[in-house]
């Protein structure tokens, strides 16, 4: 990753699956498994709700037993890697991911906060030849977004007006609006544009080119 950049107009926190990364389709199969593997289903669209909220609450919420929660839980982190690299599951950068973040990397310090795992983060930005674009990468399952975007925030000194938290779930958007952060909304990944303007974001976008336009206006 870089060093600190210098003369930038502000900072970006980017979650990843599903705003850089187009990873629905490895992430749903593997809780489809996890949750059959505890004797319970699970459609898309329930798998999307878990993301209005916390979404580590949300699974804990909707299994509503501790020894199933459990179990869910071991099954998941066993599968993980295997989802997220197995080719007919394989998580992959949208595209125009790359051409993008190498355009507005020349005006904003980059960082992402997710509650994926960061060797997979990694490994998949560095295929695509631009991990060395990010200032930050955080990725933890046991820290709040919320801790995650205020260690951001400290570490580079940041202010809530210029900072813009990037996402496609309502769920990190409120978490960006309590900490005061500007929001933009993108509409490609788990979440549906009705659902992410119910949540009144400051920027809506369906694309990187409208993406683009608004961080530079």
């Amino acid at each position: 990753m870089s060093e600190k950049p210098k003369n930038k107009i502000g900072l970006l926190i980017f979650d990843f699956d599903g705003v850089l990364a187009d990873s629905f389709d490895t992430f749903y199969p593997l809780m489809h498994n996890v949750m059959k593997h505890i004797g319970l289903s699970l459609t898309p669209n329930q798998y999307r709700d878990f993301f209005i909220d916390n979404v580590h609450q949300s699974i804990k919420n909707f299994i509503n037993d501790e020894n199933k929660y459990a179990s869910a839980m071991k099954f998941r982190n066993s599968n993980y890697n295997k989802y997220y690299n197995e080719k007919s599951h394989r998580a992959k950068l949208f595209s125009g991911t790359t051409k993008f973040l190498e355009e507005i990397s020349k005006d904003y310090v980059l960082t992402i906060a997710s509650s994926g795992r960061i060797d997979n983060i990694k490994k998949l930005l560095e295929e695509n030849g631009v991990i060395n674009l990010f200032s930050e990468i955080l990725a933890n399952t046991a820290v709040s977004k919320e801790g995650m975007l205020k260690k951001i925030m400290d570490k580079f000194m940041a202010v809530p007006e210029k900072t813009i938290m990037i996402t496609d779930t309502v769920g990190d958007l409120m978490v960006a609006k309590e900490t005061r952060l500007k929001t933009a909304a993108v509409t490609w990944g788990f979440h549906s544009h009705k659902l992410l303007k119910s949540a009144n974001p400051d920027f809506l976008v369906s694309d990187f080119k409208e993406l683009r336009n608004v961080l530079m206006n």
